[in-house]
């Protein structure tokens, strides 16, 4: 399988865990399923865009496509922590179980958007030929240019994607112990896998993403009651 394949497979699988997430918020009427739905979403988009960029070519039509690629990611890449923060209350985590516990994830998650707007008005896009990949990034490393005399850009950490991360793998593991819920954890930790040198040379992280982002999913339906539940649910 060639990796354009691979991102379209992964925009597939995307595709699905958007579809999980409606049937979640159909079935539960929580709010959360919704709120994750908007970031799913844009991982669709993320995945298609990356998987056509071979047949597109480098370009201004192809690094008009890559800008939302990047806008949603700033904008709604933290919102898991928000989710997070519903399902640890929604698992009956006794700290979760007021609003202002609830308010610190969500404070966070603001944080986290607030920190990336700068991203809006400082970074550029380049075209990056990497493999059989062609796409647009915020970074260029050596080898990857698609251009004679294209320069190299370092990139730096994604600091708003880490701390979403370590709050996944931190919530995952507090399910783990509580409850014996292994899967938001697992998923977690296959994408902190996925962003090692090794794997990340074989551009694995957005499979990671996948795995990210199921866990979590699976987490929210585990613990959200359907709506025959008389049990009491976050807002």
């Amino acid at each position: 399988m060639h990796y354009s394949e691979l991102f379209l497979l992964q925009a597939a699988l995307q595709t699905l865990l958007c579809g999980w997430l409606v049937r979640i918020g159909r079935d539960t009427g929580q709010a959360a399923a919704w709120v994750l739905l908007v970031p799913q979403a844009c991982l669709v988009y993320d995945n298609l865009i990356v998987g056509l960029g071979s047949s597109i070519g480098p370009g201004a039509l192809l690094e008009a496509l890559s800008w939302p690629r990047f806008w949603t990611h700033w904008l709604f890449g933290a919102w898991s922590i928000a989710g997070c923060g519903v399902i640890l209350r929604l698992a009956g985590v006794e700290r979760l179980r007021s609003r202002k516990g609830l308010l610190t994830f969500c404070a966070l998650t603001l944080a986290m958007m607030m920190y990336d707007l700068p991203h809006f008005f400082v970074d550029r896009l380049y075209a990056i030929c990497e493999l059989d990949l062609v796409r647009y990034s915020t970074a260029v490393a050596a080898g990857t240019a698609c251009f004679d005399g294209q320069p190299i850009v370092p990139g730096s950490p994604p600091f708003a994607s880490i701390v979403t991360l370590l709050v996944v793998i931190g919530s995952g593991a507090v399910l783990l112990l509580k409850h014996r819920f292994p899967w938001m954890l697992i998923g977690g930790l296959s994408m902190l896998a996925t962003t090692t040198p090794l794997l990340r040379a074989l551009k694995l992280d957005n499979l990671g993403e996948v795995l990210f982002t199921a866990g979590v999913i699976w987490a929210l339906a585990h613990f959200a009651p359907r709506r025959s539940d008389p049990s009491p649910t976050a807002p």
